[in-house]
């Protein structure tokens, strides 16, 4: 993953907006699995070197995926079905969106306090690892989120989904113990430390 700075990061998203539908669709929510969403992000800020805003990012993950979300749209022959599914999907992405960018900063803060990170995009979407942190022969696997009812439900989602081995740490982000940029709720120091005195 291009390494970017977490002042750049932050002058990048200082003026993003956030907006959400509330629309949820419980297929498009949990069962359907789309292409990934964080490779067309990591792939965007690879090619052009700064964060996506959420709708260059909406575009961008169309167009890397649009043969295969066709293909799985095309299911619902009634125009009024397949676009509500569209845009449950566009509502999902829009949503997951300030949790990689959550991803990307902490990445760029662990490197710049000397911490070994990495970055593996098909174990973030075969493991559900945001990142891996190590000391010598020690790797620790770690999963970041917030600390929302609805980040706990997701998290617990993906621990049946996946059989995970190794070591693995859970960050939890409450907004009291976030750094606040724009609309962000981004990790800190603390959370550095957490890592830390996981590695000691």
């Amino acid at each position: 993953m291009m390494a970017l700075s977490t002042a750049e990061i932050e002058k990048q998203i200082a003026n993003f907006t956030l907006e959400f539908d509330k629309l949820k669709d419980d297929e498009i929510e949990w069962r359907y699995q789309p292409p990934a969403f964080v490779v067309a992000f990591v792939q965007f800020i690879d090619e052009f070197r700064r964060i996506p805003t959420p709708e260059e990012f909406q575009k961008h993950y169309i167009a890397m995926n649009l043969a295969a979300l066709q293909d799985h749209f095309d299911q619902w022959h009634d125009a009024p079905t397949r676009n509500w599914k569209k845009r449950a999907l566009m509502a999902r992405l829009h949503r997951a969106y300030p949790s990689f960018v959550r991803d990307v900063y902490f990445f760029a803060l662990l490197r710049e306090n000397g911490i070994n990170v990495e970055y593996d995009a098909t174990q973030d979407v075969e493991g559900g690892v945001d990142l891996v942190v190590a000391r010598g022969a020690q790797k620790i696997q770690v999963h970041v989120f917030l600390d929302s009812p609805r980040s706990k439900q997701g998290r617990a989602k993906k621990n049946r989904r996946h059989a995970f081995a190794g070591d693995h740490l859970d960050i939890v982000l409450k907004p009291s113990e976030c750094k606040h940029v724009g609309a962000f709720w981004l990790p800190t120091l603390k959370h550095v430390e957490e890592i830390r005195h996981a590695l000691t």
